[in-house]
């Protein structure tokens, strides 16, 4: 907090000598500045009202301790992550990030969709970690070192046209290993399937941890990206990609979390693109307003679906207002602050992102900012239909099948326990406030140069102030339409929403199977794949190693057995073989005498 109020100064302090090799060291020890501080206080905030929370969440859980402890571990992997100095160390709370979110996700191991969607997160990310591990050695290789404080103010030094290609090289290997953890569209897959762990989990690792590691890496980095204009390009259209291919997919899906779940991949994805235009401080700002209504949003969802005895389909929920009222109105202020509406949170961050791509240098983001802006109209959308799904219309009794038992749910479900409900409380504060009394976060001076931007005075971030109206205000009127046709399709008038699906049975196909991606990649990768390893089992062990290996056993018992023929047991059979060797031997020797 003194480093946010400007008291504290940012600094550096070594613990150990670390790795020692050839001249190259590693220390281990702490950077604390403001960056690392606005992290320090969004993790440890979100993560201790994740914590309080489980402990109603978790209750009856027979293995909470075990859960308790993966989630303890999972927050100290991120603060390693974001108080390293040094890219090593990073990515050692890099990877224990990555070995938690296995654990997590897995918790509830005798479930085999559990298990899948473990492994399913760990590989997705080995395959991104791999070409960041690639990045880094070519780092180390150029700059002669991992550590922050020797590469990132030299960046500029090396950025001559001769090296170039290394430079794109290293930023783009480093941006794919951050794609995989903050789950950008191609390695986005294992982000909705991270919903088989329990709602906490969701919670944490999609607001404050270890999605958003790939965020605060960029924008530690910045002085490096600055010095890869092309590469900054190729971020900001892979975000831009991301955010709107999770709005359309969050319009259909059923699942209350997996629809968060696309929520949170359509916001990094605006975090991405603001790093493509060069605005960092702006993507950390909205990474910081994120995590308070998104955790928010899944400790509310989780709230659903302890009350509705862990249904989690939205169309089998509805009339739950009144038994969940509090839950209710504190869904209400996420749904607003994801949806940018003012004064909450998300309007402030949001529109910083889009505006600064707006008034991006030579037009540059101007159809960042048209993307952007159609993925605000349809993130009111998808997420009012939560809402109104969920709390509105029609009660279900969403636990019992039995048409004789109570239809209604409202006399089945209550609200939540307080122990679950106060940190929600906390974190619909922070929905609320964050954005206005942290908008100077926007400004790049705030950051004390934890941050830096190359020609600031000629980026949009720089410019955002003199927005056109039309543009500033259009990402809100979207929003407030979306808003409304979101209480017409999916409170009012139900049926309109299903006559479109039916009228747009193509478009909602795909969106519904989440534009076919995961089978493209079983149809491209999987299937070839099984293909070649069973011609190397059949084949090549089969036949080729297990076949020769056999054969050779064969013949050997084969000679064996004519061999063993010859031990009769009888001691004059023995005798004569040895006189016939022994008077074969002496005209052996004979005969060479002879020869002499």
């Amino acid at each position: 907090v003194g480093l946010l109020d400007g008291t504290v100064q940012p600094s550096q302090t070594v613990w150990l000598e670390w790795l020692k090799v050839a001249g190259w060291q590693i220390d281990f020890g702490v950077l604390i500045d403001r960056l690392s501080a606005t992290m320090l206080i969004v993790v440890t905030t979100v993560s201790a009202c994740v914590h309080v929370y489980s402990i109603g969440y978790m209750a009856e859980d027979p293995s909470r301790r075990r859960f308790f402890i993966y989630l303890s571990f999972f927050t100290f992997a991120m603060l390693m992550l974001v108080t390293a100095p040094n890219l090593l160390q990073m990515f050692l709370g890099w990877e224990g990030v990555g070995v938690c979110s296995y654990l997590l996700i897995g918790f509830w191991y005798k479930k085999a969709t559990a298990n899948a969607a473990a492994i399913k997160a760990f590989v997705v990310n080995r395959v991104a970690d791999a070409a960041m591990l690639v990045g880094l050695f070519l780092l180390l290789q150029t700059f002669g070192s991992l550590t922050y404080a020797d590469i990132l103010p030299r960046a500029t030094e090396f950025a001559t046209p001769e090296n170039q290609l290394t430079l794109n090289l290293i930023a783009l290997l480093i941006f794919i290993g951050a794609m995989g953890k903050s789950a950008q569209f191609g390695l986005h897959t294992w982000l909705p399937d991270a919903m088989e762990g329990p709602t906490p989990v969701s919670a944490l690792i999609h607001a404050a941890t270890m999605v958003t590691a790939g965020v605060f890496l960029l924008c530690r980095l910045s002085p490096l990206y600055e010095m890869t204009p092309d590469i900054l390009h190729i971020i900001g259209w892979v975000g831009a990609l991301t955010a709107i291919f999770a709005a359309t997919v969050g319009l259909t899906q059923t699942d209350i979390k997996r629809v968060i779940a696309y929520s949170t991949c359509s916001q990094l994805g605006y975090m991405f693109f603001a790093i493509g235009v060069s605005a960092y401080p702006a993507a950390m700002f909205h990474l910081t307003t994120h995590a308070f209504f998104k955790a928010l949003l899944f400790l509310g969802a989780g709230s659903v679906i302890h009350a509705a005895h862990h249904e989690q389909n939205i169309f089998k929920l509805g009339g739950l207002r009144k038994p969940l009222m509090l839950t209710y109105v504190l869904m209400w202020i996420g749904s607003l602050a994801l949806a940018g509406i003012p004064p909450f949170a998300g309007f402030f961050s949001k529109d910083g992102i889009l505006e600064s791509a707006f008034m991006a240098p030579n037009g540059a983001g101007l159809g960042l900012y048209v993307v952007g802006t159609l993925g605000a109209f349809l993130t009111a959308i998808y997420g009012f239909r939560i809402l109104f799904y969920s709390f509105e219309g029609k009660a279900y009794q969403a636990h019992h099948n039995n048409e004789h038992r109570t239809s209604n749910i409202e006399h089945s479900v209550h609200e939540s326990p307080w122990v679950m409900l106060a940190p929600m409380l906390l974190l619909a504060v922070g929905a609320v406030c964050a954005g206005y009394l942290l908008k100077g976060m926007l400004e790049l001076e705030w950051w004390q140069g934890s941050i830096t931007i190359a020609n600031y005075v000629h980026s949009g971030l720089h410019h955002i102030h003199h927005t056109p109206a039309l543009a500033k205000f259009a990402p809100l009127i979207l929003a407030m339409i979306g808003i409304m046709l979101a209480w017409y399709f999916f409170a009012e008038r139900r049926d309109w929403a299903k006559n479109w699906a039916q009228a747009w049975s193509i478009p909602y196909a795909i969106s519904l199977n989440k534009w076919y991606i995961d089978e493209l990649y079983e149809l491209l990768w999987q299937r070839p794949l099984r293909a070649i390893a069973h011609l190397f089992y059949r084949v090549g062990d089969g036949q080729l190693i297990d076949g020769a290996l056999n054969r050779l056993a064969a013949e050997i018992v084969a000679l064996a057995l004519k061999g063993r023929g010859l031990h009769t047991g009888y001691l004059y059979h023995y005798a004569l073989a040895m006189l016939v060797a022994l008077v074969l031997g002496l005209a052996y020797v004979l005969i060479g005498q002879g020869g002499h």
